[in-house]
This record gives structure tokens, C-alpha cells and sequence, in this order.
């Protein structure tokens, strides 16, 4: 079971984070019953058929998207990233981006005047045929004309399972080079800031969108990681240690961290 007093950050540099290019509404207030003024420069998105796709298509910041399924009801306000515009002529059907979904394959469309509509999500028709990351709330209608196109709940990882046998860490943070290049940075910390507890086991693994769109994901790849303690007196402290290796996504690597405030970190 995931820890919910577990926070984790991560800020991937360098293309990983796709901004649509849209300026548009706030977040809603509530999914199915309010939703924002449109701001002044909001864009319309304009819907259109194609003859050799028997759907309706919308195309956003260059991406051509079709109707793909539902939301579940696991969704959250939190899940809508950003308001994009809205669709034709009518500024209550609205175009949100997904806060799950970093590479932008998924957008949920609703009107937001419709108590009873239901939103829709709507899919990268590049991505037909391929399986692809997919927030787990996310329910496929089964269109006949996405044929085998299909997704998977877990973004792909190597994972880096630290084990804390140390005192006095309110936060412990990574930063990463892949084949070479800065890559990403992140880290765990709870919540309420307390310090780990010995013997509790930190996630800091490398997500699949640090090789996005630079390099095959499916390939070995070369990874070095550093590591950084924050203390419970708010200092920062380089670790003594870290990773480096030949590694795919996939794998996985367990690491223990020990040390004090006043000795200083180890990891190995």
C-alpha cells in the first residue's frame, strides 16, 4: 500500500513536460457542476472529419486527437492540468490537459454547462496501435477505430528503492545524468516534514519521460545519480556515494542511506 503521507517531487529538465501552447481557463472548481470564466485569450479548437477516419478529430499545439473513452470516477480536480480553449463556436465545452499524463497523449473534453453530460477523453491518433502510459482512470470505450491501441496504468521506471538507516533526513533529493546529460532532479520527503524513520524504504526512481522523445526507451542507457540530504535543521548535505551504471527501464536497484546530521550521509 502506498504511504499517503509520502510526497514525491520530481522536476524532469529538457523537453519532458510538454506545454501545449494554449492560455485558457482556470482550474475547474468542481468537475461536473462549476467550472471557470474563460479568459479574454482563449482559443477555439475546431472539430472536423476526415475521410479516412470515421471519427471526429480536434487538433491541439500540432497533435491530432480522437475520442478514446471516459473518465472513471477516480478522477480529481487535481487531474486538470489546464484549460487549452474550446471546441468550435461554444465556449462551455471546454479542452483540459491531464496533470497524470506528461507527454499530453490524453485530453478530457466537457461542457461545462451539461450537469448530466458526461466529459470525454480523447486520445494522440499517433499513438494508434502502440501501448502507451495511461492514467488509471482512464476507461477505454473500445472504439472499433483504435483497433489494438492500448495503454498500461505504471509509467515505466528504473527504480531506486533506498532503504533509511539513518537519522535526522527530513528530505533526501536525487539528480541524474542519462548517457551523459542532465536529466532530472527530485526527491521524497512527508507531508508534515518529520524525518524518515529507520528502516522505511524511498522511492527515487528514474521515470520513463527523462528519456522522452531522446532516447529509445527500450535500449540500455547509461545513468549516474547523486544524492542530497536535507536535515531536520533545514541544511543541505552532499551524500557520500551514489549510482552509476548501465541500466533499462525496467530494473531496478536497492540502496541503503545511513549517517547523521553531525557525521554526515552515506549511501551504497
Amino acid at each position: 500500500m502506498k504511504d499517503i503521507n509520502k510526497i514525491k517531487l520530481i522536476t524532469v529538465t529538457g523537453a519532458v513536460i510538454l506545454s501545449l501552447g494554449f492560455s485558457g481557463c482556470s482550474m475547474l472548481a468542481n468537475l461536473v457542476t462549476r467550472a471557470p470564466d474563460l479568459q479574454a485569450n482563449s482559443e477555439s479548437v475546431k472539430m472536423y472529419e476526415k475521410d479516412s477516419i470515421d471519427m471526429m478529430l480536434i487538433d491541439v499545439a500540432g497533435k491530432t486527437y480522437a475520442p478514446y473513452g471516459i473518465p472513471g470516477s477516480t478522477i480529481s480536480n487535481e487531474s486538470l492540468r489546464e484549460c487549452l480553449g474550446y471546441v468550435d463556436d461554444d465556449k462551455n465545452t471546454r479542452i483540459y490537459s491531464l496533470s497524470e499524463d506528461p507527454y499530453d497523449n490524453y485530453l478530457l473534453i466537457k461542457n461545462v454547462n451539461g450537469f448530466m453530460d458526461q466529459p470525454v477523453i480523447w486520445r494522440n491518433f499517433s499513438t494508434y496501435g502502440e501501448d502507451i502510459f495511461t492514467p488509471d482512470y482512464i476507461e477505454s470505450l473500445e472504439y472499433e477505430e483504435w483497433g489494438s491501441s492500448g495503454g498500461y496504468p505504471e509509467m515505466k521506471e528504473f527504480k531506486i528503492d533506498v532503504e533509511c538507516d539513518a537519522d535526522d533526513i527530513r528530505e533526501l533529493m536525487r539528480d541524474y545524468k542519462i548517457n551523459g546529460n542532465d536529466s532530472g532532479t527530485g526527491g521524497v520527503k512527508n507531508t508534515d516534514l518529520s524525518p524518515f524513520e529507520k528502516g522505511e524504504i524511498l522511492n527515487l526512481g528514474v521515470p520513463e519521460y527523462s528519456l522522452y522523445e531522446k532516447f529509445d526507451m527500450d535500449e540500455p542507457f547509461e545513468l549516474e545519480v547523486v544524492f542530497v540530504v536535507t536535515t531536520t535543521n533545514g541544511d543541505t548535505v552532499e551524500v557520500d556515494g551514489g549510482f552509476e551504471g548501465t541500466v533499462k527501464l525496467g530494473e531496478g536497484i536497492q540502496m541503503t542511506i545511513t549517517g547523521n546530521a553531525e557525521e554526515g550521509y552515506t549511501i551504497r
